[in-house]
């Protein structure tokens, strides 16, 4: 039997390099090999030993975790047309694990598919087996590996997608990590007006108007709102929320908004968060809460990340500072968990 490698979390912040069977494919699966899985927030709540931020995508411990893929397709079942070996792709994993029939596929929302499966051990891992569905092919001009930084920035994609933007809208931002920038390139990509980010490195300020972003304000302190607010000239018509974690970014964000405005929240908190509601309807504010990526108007959200990085209206691809194997997975989440270093996204190349 051909075996792989696979790096176990055997306690935190403790990895283990495995020898585990790897998969073969079916009549209407394929396999891929991974040549990047990126490292996300909640894979390091996984390793530090605090679990995953939401119930949606809890990893083991032992486990292999993981969930940003990008890769190679190497063997193909009989029965699959979709894709072929040697074709490069970006992976949904939940529309390809979703059983295409129930109620939330039918909407899109392939993460609450109710019979949703994985096909094969997923994570860190050198091969993993998929359906042919939500296997995207990676444009010309990306790297592989790099193209696994696709799956976070189809979140803000689809977050943003959300919001329901016509053209003109002010837009703050809060947070320029890998979700704040991806949300602040696709908010100007759909015809926001002025963007405003708030950042708390430098490494990441400095990617900001890359990302069409107007301005920096600081992320932190009563210069966080006033800075937004002095940029954009007022109020926001909406803001996104990308941090999560400790951070009071949902008062911040009903700060920012004005009356009739939208949030949208990608974050994930570590704990519950007050909410001043009398704030929020005195300003009938909407709140959109989007976890991840799916289908809209029949459109997915992971095809429309791929072509936004392809014309680098959204260069996710520039995310990516550090590049290690799968030996030094340890040190991968080491990088990333320590934000001095200048780490935006860690991809673990086997």
């Amino acid at each position: 039997m051909a075996t792989m490698r696979c790096a176990t979390l055997v306690a935190p912040y403790q990895f283990r390099i495995d020898e585990i069977p790897r998969p073969e494919a079916d009549d209407r699966t394929v396999i891929v090999k991974m040549e990047g899985m990126g490292i996300c927030g909640s894979n390091l709540h996984w390793w530090n030993g605090g679990g995953a931020a939401t119930g949606l995508m809890q990893f083991p411990m032992p486990g292999a975790g993981g969930h940003e893929f990008a890769g190679t397709v190497v063997e193909v079942g009989s029965k699959v047309s979709r894709v072929r070996a040697g074709d490069r792709v970006a992976i949904d994993q939940f529309e390809s694990g979703s059983c295409g029939a129930c109620t939330y596929c039918g909407s899109g929302l392939f993460i609450h598919c109710e019979n949703r499966r994985m096909y094969s051990l997923p994570g860190y891992v050198e091969y993993i087996k998929f359906s042919e569905k939500g296997l995207y092919p990676i444009p010309a001009g990306i790297e592989t590996h790099v193209a696994a930084v696709a799956e976070p920035c189809a979140c803000s994609v689809a977050g943003v997608r959300r919001a329901g933007l016509t053209g003109g809208e002010s837009v703050a931002v809060l947070g320029a990590g890998v979700l704040g920038l991806c949300a602040a390139g696709a908010a100007k990509a759909f015809g926001a007006g002025k963007v405003v980010i708030t950042a708390k490195y430098e490494s990441q300020a400095a990617l900001a108007s890359t990302f069409g972003a107007d301005a920096v304000a600081p992320s932190s302190g009563p210069e966080a709102v006033a800075g937004v607010k002095s940029a954009l000239g007022g109020s926001a018509d909406v803001v996104v929320e990308t941090v999560g974690g400790h951070a009071p970014t949902f008062e911040q964000a009903l700060e920012l908004v004005r009356p009739g405005g939208k949030i949208v929240v990608l974050g994930l908190w570590d704990e519950m968060v007050p909410v001043d509601s009398w704030k929020a309807v005195l300003k009938d504010v909407t709140v959109i809460f989007s976890l991840t990526y799916g289908l809209q108007g029949k459109r997915s959200d992971y095809a429309l990340t791929l072509d936004l990085m392809a014309s680098r209206k959204v260069p996710a691809q520039d995310l990516v500072t550090h590049v290690l194997p799968l030996d030094e997975i340890g040190e991968a989440f080491r990088l990333a968990a320590d934000k001095t270093t200048g780490a935006i996204k860690v991809v673990v190349r086997p």
